[in-house]
């Protein structure tokens, strides 16, 4: 048997596990453009690729384009880009009228208002879908007003955007400041993309959704998970070293040794990335808890004497979204073994990396912004979990003695997720409530 988990490309289809629950609410969302936030190798083409394939049917009303902007500088590189986009998916789009050889050497802004008009009278919506969204910032340093424009028609409800980039991308925030329109990210809503939930994680480990599973025992299965603390990419990462071929058609996993723990070259290069997208606080907050192993807030408070506690409680809520962190116990650690050890083995460099272009205060604007938005989704959410557990309890009252093994399967998933849902809004509404900052992300 050939190793199933697959590491450093983008999965979609039955190689894609979990993050149901973002994948409908970004299908179904009606706001015009959606960033999502996460850290490199949280799996962000990963989620845009599923998208793309979910959509790419003729009874959506969705028509996907994946758009990927590495490498772009120029207005005229994102011209460029997005005509290839559509020429490699012409098979999509020509059969919906779209001339797609008329619209090169035509600029982006002219291409997406063309698609949305031709779109429009089949019924249908562009789904754009951005990955590297990063490479605007360098794109809008050289021309602020083609931005500007750019803004305008993504946000002008005529299509569906999705948006995936990391912190960073709040710096276009700080460029368009002075813009006479509001700020670029100005009424874009915002979505985390942290680590898979439990169910989704075993069955990575377990490989459920291949053709043949693993044999892997439950202890194993708990230690994989507290030390990748289910973060996507190190579920595949730990998996892929410890897997051991059995047969042609089964495999297994061995218990990893502590070499098994160490990130490679590889995986601490994308530890530096995250680190480096930290602002001034959230490094110290990362630093006292790499010093104290295992740290609560109120000890943060007391070693970062210069800042609100109300607002440490704010970053640290960002950090554990976003995987830097992770609670126990009602206290913080950091997110995971091989995150640990890096920082560990870095400590000395870290801690003199005192400056950051990540803004403090842009961040902050953009967790207080992000906390009332996932407030509404979750209670939204619970509504639809707890009609759909109504309705599946109905039927099982309907059935007497004689209940289906799936409706009870059906109805313990219900109320896994339901208390889920409900421990995350407990979470948040532990959390102070901070003043929000002047030209926040959303106003």
């Amino acid at each position: 048997m050939r190793n199933p988990y697959i590491v450093g490309r983008w999965l979609y289809g039955n190689d894609h596990y979990g993050r149901q629950r973002v994948l409908d609410y970004l299908i179904h969302s009606q706001d015009p453009a959606t960033w999502v936030v996460g850290t490199r190798r949280m799996g962000k083409t990963s989620l845009l690729r599923q998208l793309e394939w979910l959509t790419d049917r003729p009874e959506s009303p969705l028509v996907p384009l994946f758009w990927d902007l590495q490498g772009c500088e120029t207005p005229e590189d994102l011209d460029y880009e997005l005509f290839i986009s559509i020429e490699d998916q012409a098979s999509r789009f020509k059969p919906l009228g779209v001339d797609v050889a008329a619209l090169e050497n035509v600029d982006t802004i002219r291409i997406l208002r063309s698609l949305q008009r031709t779109l429009r009278a089949q019924d249908k919506r562009l789904f754009l879908l951005i990955d590297e969204t990063e490479a605007l910032i360098n794109v809008g340093a050289r021309d602020s007003q083609f931005l500007a424009r750019l803004r305008k028609t993504l946000q002008n409800g005529n299509h569906r955007t999705v948006m995936m980039a990391t912190k960073a991308l709040m710096r276009l925030n700080d460029m368009s400041s002075d813009w006479n329109t509001s700020p670029f990210l100005f009424g874009v809503n915002l979505a985390n993309l942290w680590s898979l939930d439990a169910e989704a994680s075993r069955d990575l480990i377990l490989q459920k959704q291949g053709p043949y599973q693993m044999d892997v025992s439950e202890k194993l299965i708990e230690d994989i998970l507290l030390h990748t603390h289910r973060h996507p990419y190190l579920l595949q990462f730990l998996c892929s070293r410890l897997f051991e071929s059995v047969s042609d058609a089964g495999g297994t996993l061995r218990v990893p040794t502590e070499d098994d723990l160490r990130p490679d070259h590889l995986l601490s290069g994308f530890f530096q990335i995250d680190f480096d997208h930290l602002t001034a606080v959230e490094r110290q907050i990362l630093l006292a808890v790499a010093r104290h192993g295992i740290v609560g807030e109120d000890q943060l408070a007391a070693e970062l004497t210069h800042e609100d506690p109300s607002r440490i409680a704010t970053f640290a809520y960002g950090m554990n979204k976003l995987g830097y962190l992770r609670s126990v116990f009602g206290q913080w650690t950091l997110g995971n073994e091989f995150l640990r050890r890096w920082v560990s083995e870095n400590y000395a460099t870290l801690a003199s990396s005192v400056q950051s272009q990540v803004s403090d205060y842009g961040v902050e604007s953009l967790l207080i912004a992000g906390r009332r938005m996932e407030r509404d989704y979750l209670q939204q959410e619970m509504q639809t979990l707890q009609e759909k557990l109504d309705s599946a309890i109905a039927q099982r009252n309907a059935y007497g003695d004689l209940v289906p093994a799936p409706l009870l399967a059906e109805i313990q998933r219900l109320r896994r997720e339901i208390q889920s849902l409900t421990d995350q809004l407990h979470q948040l509404e532990q959390l102070p409530t901070p003043t929000i900052p002047t030209g926040s992300l959303t106003g």
